[in-house]
């Protein structure tokens, strides 16, 4: 038996999804809400869990949460917004907004090859598998879009990173992330708006003047961990501007063809920490096939701003200068109203 925010008792739909730490259900009387359930083995293990969702709850009630994308206003995401306690009193899980017809990011960063390209949506729902092939599998003609993903993503985040109250007051509030990858969000087509959904919000690490309230146990993916580790949240600028040169240039922008000078190791976290951006200070160690690759290479097609930006993000050794979502979202608006349809064009495919 679970209990809502007012001590009435929660009623589960269907389940929806689940991962290693919890089960989310449809809310069982509102259509628009989902249930988010954690685990026992994760109740035990997150020891500050409950402070944090008592915090980000209160944040939903003061902080504006939603963004108008064309005619609708949007949650950003997963955010919680009621406490969920069970029979004991004891903090137990949250009610959030729910997100329909969406599918993970993940397939979209992966939507390179066309036998394979969104396998998940044929299987489940093969009415809309053409609907999302035509629009994001990564091919001339489709590049706009992706971009257009990557300026709404920022948008989401700069919501994140530059809180602030209905009011439009600020909120002195540092918010940190740290685990931010395709896998963490969701993306529908929704009236001709690509529009994105942030999971697992109740993870996220709230810092002030006074203290830090974090995971007990965060969570961190190698392939879009910043260098320097999780310290704060020019980590996540980190994070966001791989999954940006993922989607627009359809690589890792610390993958590598071939090997480099360095003999001492081979994966993407290495390659990382030595600094290996394709179009970095240690381009030079780069194997010819690397320097010549036709993917990495559609970065010249880049606007010289948003050149920038991913070179501030990938090869800066101070981390202050990787860019803000803001500053994302001025230089991608400025790219799709220049270059308009004429991004579809410029980006050459490997044979």
């Amino acid at each position: 038996m679970y209990f809502d925010g007012s001590g009435r008792p929660l009623t589960l739909g269907k389940e929806l999804g689940q991962g290693a730490a919890a089960i989310v259900y449809s809310h069982g009387m509102h259509s628009g809400k989902a249930v988010k359930v954690f685990k026992p083995h994760y109740l035990q293990n997150e020891k500050t869990l409950a402070k944090r969702l008592d915090l980000l709850q209160k944040l939903a009630l003061q902080a504006n949460l939603s963004i108008q994308l064309g005619n609708q206003i949007r949650g950003i995401g997963s955010w919680p917004q009621e406490i969920v306690k069970n029979r004991n009193g004891v903090a137990v899980g949250f009610v959030m907004d729910t997100f329909r017809d969406g599918i993970s990011l993940q397939e979209i960063v992966d939507a390179k090859d066309i036998k394979k390209a969104f396998y998940k949506v044929s299987v489940k729902d093969p009415n809309n598998y053409l609907k999302w092939r035509n629009n994001f599998f990564y091919t001339t003609g489709r590049i706009k879009n992706r971009v257009i993903l990557c300026h709404n993503l920022a948008l989401y985040f700069d919501k994140i990173y530059n809180l602030k109250a209905k009011d439009g007051r600020s909120i002195a509030l540092d918010i940190c992330n740290f685990d931010i990858k395709p896998k963490n969000i969701l993306v529908t087509i929704d009236s001709d708006n690509i529009v994105p959904f942030i999971l697992d919000l109740d993870n996220l690490t709230l810092k002030n003047n006074t203290g830090i309230v974090a995971p007990s146990h965060p969570q961190m993916t190698p392939e879009y961990s910043a260098p320097e580790g999780p310290k704060d949240k020019y980590y996540d600028y980190f994070s966001l501007a791989v999954i940006f040169y993922q989607l627009i240039i359809n690589c890792h922008p610390f993958a590598v063809y071939g090997g480099t000078r360095f003999t001492d190791g081979t994966t993407t976290e290495f390659m990382v920490k030595k600094m290996c951006f394709a179009w970095g200070r240690n381009r030079k160690f780069l194997t010819p096939e690397s320097q010549n690759c036709v993917v990495h290479g559609n970065f010249r097609f880049l606007p010289a701003d948003v050149q920038n930006l991913f070179v501030r993000a990938f090869d800066s050794d101070i981390p202050k200068n990787r860019p803000t979502p803001a500053e994302w979202v001025a230089a991608l608006r400025g790219y799709l109203t220049k270059s308009g349809a004429m991004i579809n064009s410029q980006f050459k495919m490997p044979v």
